[in-house]
């Protein structure tokens, strides 16, 4: 049960960052840049914290 929320940390974190840089290219006018660099960094931030959890959890 102390893994419940980390698929939905993992999902959230990802969306969070692809709507960032979605509205970034909107705003800069730069249309697939900064949505891919979001993606990226959202799916690092992602990773590194569900190994941090699982790490925990040993």
């Amino acid at each position: 049960m102390a893994m419940a929320g980390a698929g939905f940390e993992f999902v959230s974190s990802i969306i969070l960052f692809v709507l960032g840089g979605y509205y970034l290219d909107e705003y800069l006018q730069s249309e697939p840049l900064w949505l891919l660099i979001g993606f990226f960094l959202g799916f690092s931030f992602a990773f590194y914290s569900l190994i941090k959890r699982a790490k925990e959890n040993e």
